[in-house]
């Protein structure tokens, strides 16, 4: 059974044509250039069909590691408080050094138009590969955000569904194509080279060579005047 990656795959009409489901199979197989057995293709979009594909529940951001691989960060999450005056947010701190937290109604909100708001960082594992800014002195890191999936699942759609049938079709119709293809190339090339123009034994001659077990190689030459055939 051959190996194919996502691009293979999805050129054999194998994937669905909805870009969400399209990124868990990238997801689950691990990469663009990662290669799986058709029969792996065939039982993820099948499950896709059967329980829906899985959406993105949140983003983080991996590091580059001096291996080469990346490696995910520690994802942390704050919430200050403040007023917006002229446009620019005045986060409020609390007493003695400690974070502000107003009072909240369900109802209301927080009162004396207070609002929240909440920022995300993201802490690089110990030996993550960094240059310094010679300005700031600071480290700034290569990464790269990636998706999370969570175990929420979502449907297809009644046309989604139309398209992946009608792709598998196309499929199993190209791939019908290139076996058929392939095979008269074989049997193009096994009736070919000398053997197919050597004549068959009581045959005439065709191509002026001998026919088959006749003759020797056709090979002359002579000693002492005499012809000899090898």
């Amino acid at each position: 059974m051959a190996a194919l990656d996502f691009g293979m795959a999805l050129a054999r009409g194998m994937l669905p044509t909805s870009e969400k489901a399209q990124k868990d199979l990238l997801n689950l197989a691990g990469g663009r250039n990662i290669f799986k057995s058709e029969d792996w293709w065939n039982k993820a979009v099948d499950k896709q069909i059967k329980e829906g594909y899985r959406t993105v529940e949140s983003q983080n951001k991996e590091f580059l590691m001096p291996t080469g691989e990346y490696k995910a960060g520690t994802k942390q999450t704050s919430t200050s408080y403040g007023r917006t005056m002229f446009g620019q947010f005045y986060p409020i701190s609390g007493q003695f050094g400690q974070p502000y937290v107003p009072s909240y109604s369900p109802i209301f909100g927080y009162g004396g138009g207070v609002e929240a708001r909440t920022s995300t960082s993201y802490i690089a594992p110990e030996g993550a590969v960094f240059t310094v800014d010679p300005k700031t002195k600071e480290k700034q890191y290569t990464s790269r955000f990636y998706d999370v999936y969570g175990s929420k699942r979502e449907d297809f759609t009644a046309g989604e569904l139309s398209d992946i049938t009608a792709s598998a079709k196309r499929g199993a119709e190209q791939a019908k194509r290139i076996a058929a293809e392939s095979k008269a190339t074989r049997k193009k090339r096994g009736t070919g080279g000398v053997l197919a123009k050597a004549r068959i034994e009581g045959e005439g001659p065709a191509t002026g060579l001998p026919a088959l077990g006749e003759g020797g190689l056709g090979i002359t030459g002579s000693i002492l005047g005499g012809g000899i055939k090898l």
